[in-house]
């Protein structure tokens, strides 16, 4: 069984987590600027040019360069909910305490790398067994 953070872990995840936030919201800014991505969206349909399938192709890699980093802001800011509360570094699957080594590389992580592996696995039976 992990033993549970330390004072000085804890602070020490805490920073990732501020660090990793901070630095997804300059990214966010420096894409969407004071739009929502909503209108950045409607902006980028909006925009002129010759070359109409480069532009969509543009158009899509933006938006999912969005969504990802809006996705893992979300999962950055439940970590950082959790770790001022109570459940941080608890696996959402076993509730046995997440190793430090893991959290130090993935502070967001919600399950022990064994619930990990084991949800990863199932979920790679399920679509390898979808018909075609």
């Amino acid at each position: 069984m992990t033993q549970a953070l330390t004072p000085g872990q804890h602070t020490q995840l805490e920073m990732l987590l501020v660090q990793r936030q901070q630095e997804l919201e300059r990214s966010l800014h420096g894409q969407l600027g004071e739009q929502s991505r909503a209108e950045h969206a409607r902006e980028l349909l909006l925009q002129d040019g010759d070359d109409e399938p480069a532009r969509d192709a543009d158009r899509e890699v933006d938006l999912a360069r969005s969504d990802r980093h809006l996705d893992e802001l979300r999962q950055v800011n439940e970590a950082l909910q959790r770790l001022r509360g109570q459940g941080y570094g608890l696996c959402s699957d076993c509730g046995e305490a997440i190793a430090f080594d893991r959290l130090q590389r993935q502070p967001e992580a919600l399950r022990c790398l064994d619930c990990q592996t084991r949800l990863e696995r199932a979920q790679g039976d399920r679509s390898s067994h979808r018909p075609l």
